[in-house]
């Protein structure tokens, strides 16, 4: 990833409901989604930003768990074509890994055990 660098990882928003009153599920639904900001003009501003937004279970299952995380990159080669494949290709699996340790860090904040995720599909998981 020499052509960006991670300037800035932070969540924007956690929610987590552990509601005990509830059925517990042996299998919750996971969601991620997000979408990626490329500059147009890269002399007025060489950020890309990675919004990722993650979700575990329904807001009215026993646990439910969203994070909103962004990720700013910022370019590092003058003299690279910026597309959004690139982009996706360089950055996107850094954010991820991101992503997976911030949600251990928030759970383990939430004084329950930590949720150790899988890598994402996708993710670099090469150090």
């Amino acid at each position: 990833m020499s052509d960006f660098k991670l300037k800035k990882h932070s969540v924007k928003k956690a929610s987590f409901v552990e509601n005990f009153d509830k059925e517990k599920k042996n299998n919750l639904d996971m969601q991620l989604n997000g979408n990626i900001s490329v500059p147009k003009n890269v002399d007025k501003n060489s950020h890309i930003m990675i919004n990722l937004n993650f979700h575990i279970g329904k807001e009215d299952d026993r646990f439910y768990l969203a994070i909103e995380t962004l990720s700013v990159f910022e370019i590092e080669n003058e003299t690279l074509e910026i597309s959004e494949e690139s982009v996706r290709k360089a950055c996107v699996p850094a954010a991820l890994t991101n992503l997976r340790k911030t949600v251990k860090k928030v759970t383990e904040a939430y004084g329950m055990p930590a949720l150790d995720l899988p890598p994402f599909e996708g993710e670099n998981t090469e150090g």
